[in-house]
């Protein structure tokens, strides 16, 4: 009896570690098809716009879980708008990959309207505010640029500033109000601000994945870090948007060298090649 018991029992625990291996395979293959989904939503071919020559962009995400809670997007309102964004949402895994497709499909259906970057900030967090039982709020840049012009109106909601790379090579922190993040209080008004682009000029946004990335040491990469690597960024790599993302992401695995990636990098490069 003992040992049709004990046969009995260990063929439940073989069934249930069956099981088990089966569920997370499941959930692994689910994972994967919501990585596919959200990646898919991002645009992802370049070049983006090649009858526009005013313009070279890049962008690249690079998720630390399956799903992640950064985006960027870039699109035109009108003939010759070109909006840029960059975003990051509070939290990790699906329900940041969430919240994140709400942020990016709201904010880009009320750009599409035609209204202000300003006013895009305050729409978005107000529809964002409501019904935000989880407490989720996103830090977000957005830019609005004048492809003929090169002046570019933008606004930001907590997020880091952004650099701007001039054509003799050096980098400067563009000069932005912090503002609230969207999604954590109703009623804020949100400060648009205006720069004009020399053609030549790059607009290099990205997410705190960037400079928050960590080596063994428990080191950070830091701003600082950030600002003289793109000084440091050689010709060739500056004369395209991809070279300038590439030259960046390199950096930061170099420094990391191996250690397992906390948080979402994202990056994203508008290069200005002014109006022909």
């Amino acid at each position: 009896e003992f040992q049709a018991l004990s046969s009995g029992i260990n063929g439940m625990v073989e069934a249930l570690k069956d099981a088990i291996k089966e569920a997370a395979a499941r959930i692994d293959d689910e994972l994967a098809f919501a990585r596919a989904i959200q990646l898919s939503a991002l645009p992802n071919h370049f070049p983006a716009f090649p009858d526009k020559s005013e313009i070279d962009i890049f962008a690249d995400m690079h998720p630390a879980k399956e799903v992640g809670g950064d985006f960027y997007d870039f699109f035109f309102v009108g003939e010759n708008q070109l909006a840029v964004v960059i975003a990051d949402v509070s939290g990790k895994g699906i329900p940041a990959a969430m919240f994140m497709m709400i942020t990016k499909t709201l904010i880009k259906n009320l750009a599409l309207t035609g209204i202000s970057p300003a006013e895009v900030f305050i729409n978005a967090n107000q529809s964002l505010c409501e019904n935000n039982d989880a407490g989720m709020f996103v830090t977000a840049f957005m830019g609005l640029l004048d492809c003929e012009t090169g002046i570019l109106r933008y606004v930001n909601a907590g997020h880091n500033p952004p650099l701007i790379k001039k054509t003799d090579g050096t980098a400067a922190w563009l000069q932005v109000k912090p503002g609230l993040v969207l999604a954590g209080m109703e009623g804020v008004t949100y400060i648009e601000e205006e720069i004009r682009l020399q053609p030549g000029d790059m607009l290099f946004l990205y997410t705190d994945g960037v400079t928050e990335a960590c080596n063994h040491a428990l080191e950070l990469y830091t701003d600082h870090r950030l600002l003289e690597e793109l000084n440091h960024c050689t010709p060739e790599m500056q004369s395209a948007a991809v070279g300038m993302v590439q030259c960046i992401l390199q950096t930061v695995q170099s420094f990391a060298d191996g250690a397992e990636q906390a948080d979402d990098i994202t990056m994203l490069c508008l290069k200005y090649q002014g109006s022909v």
